[in-house]
């Protein structure tokens, strides 16, 4: 009986593994390596145009975003759309990214209307190396830049997760207001460096972001041929109302920023300002589209398999007195 008690502890211990698996499988992150974006290096004046064929011909990386329903204001639905990036820097000093996603409508704010809100489209980086901050626009730790292009017709540098992270005094040395009124802030007019050309054709926005390479300011990010960051994106569609929270977002990605190739017994040396090792980034998705249902049934078939080996244990396998 002992041997048989033995074996029926070891089903038991097998049963409930393999519940927990099942359990914990619903809600557990899904990883997957995806290719990176490489800025390419031109040697010349780079098209700041989107609907130029440099950028038409351009191989693009599509990069999922997912809607961002993890903080307030969520948006409520679930949504998965494609951001189509490409990127280039220049021996001018230039750096730009195309970016563009389909929308079915043209969202722009006339003067007067009531409750319009403009389609806009971001890009953030990390401003240190040490490690990637949060997704969700950094931590007092780990702020993080933002460039934020509106269709109405401003783009915008701003600074995320730093407000309550400095001192007053390093604050206004930086050009911020010594007492910050939100943790999302416009950089002084000297870090305002980002420009845009932005077209809306075809149901779909195209939009080139550039500014200039090298150190700019504290609050913006360094960034130089040669070099590698990392970058997140978001999406704002106006006809869904959404502004503030209420975007689609994406995963961290690493962009490499290309460099202008040796000649035949020459060396070309660039600093790193940021890590140069990574190829692909691993990119975490935690319940996004269907991933709820998954979770639920991966739970409930786990409960249900625990709760049969309890019984078979309890009424076919323990010794009776």
């Amino acid at each position: 009986m002992a041997t048989v008690a033995g074996r029926g502890l070891a089903v038991l211990a097998l049963l409930a593994l393999a519940a927990l698996i099942a359990g914990v499988a619903g809600f557990a992150v899904v990883t997957a390596q995806v290719p990176g974006i490489n800025a390419v290096y031109v040697d010349g004046a780079i098209p700041l145009d989107p609907t130029d064929s440099f950028w038409q011909q351009m191989e693009k990386a599509e990069i999922s975003l997912v809607s961002q329903n993890i903080v307030y204001p969520m948006t409520g639905y679930e949504d998965v759309r494609t951001l189509r990036v490409a990127a280039a820097v220049s021996s001018e000093g230039i750096l730009a990214i195309y970016l563009e996603w389909e929308d079915p409508t043209m969202d722009v704010p006339q003067p007067g209307g009531i409750d319009e809100y403009p389609d806009k489209v971001a890009v953030q980086f990390p401003l240190s190396s040490d490690s990637l901050p949060y997704i969700c626009m950094g931590t007092a730790e780990q702020p993080v830049s933002i460039v934020l292009w509106s269709a109405s017709g401003s783009t915008e540098t701003l600074i995320a997760g730093s407000a309550y992270g400095m001192s007053p005094e390093h604050r206004e040395a930086l050009g911020l207001h010594s007492v910050p009124t939100s943790p999302i802030e416009l950089v002084p007019p000297e870090a305002q460096v980002w420009g845009s050309n932005a077209v809306y054709k075809d149901g779909k926005w195209m939009v080139v972001l550039y500014r200039p390479t090298g150190s700019i300011h504290e609050l913006v990010p360094t960034l130089e041929p040669g070099s590698e960051t990392s970058v997140a994106f978001a999406v704002w569609q106006g006809s869904k109302a959404e502004v503030g929270g209420k975007k689609s977002t994406s995963a961290w990605f690493t962009m490499r920023l290309g460099m202008p190739e040796a000649a035949p017994g020459e060396t070309v040396t660039v600093t790193e300002t940021q890590p140069g090792e990574t190829v692909y980034e691993t990119v975490t998705e935690t319940m996004t589209r269907g991933g709820l249902g998954l979770a639920l049934a991966g739970f409930i078939v786990g409960v249900i398999i625990y709760t049969v080996a309890v019984a078979a244990y309890i009424y076919l396998v323990r010794p009776r007195r």
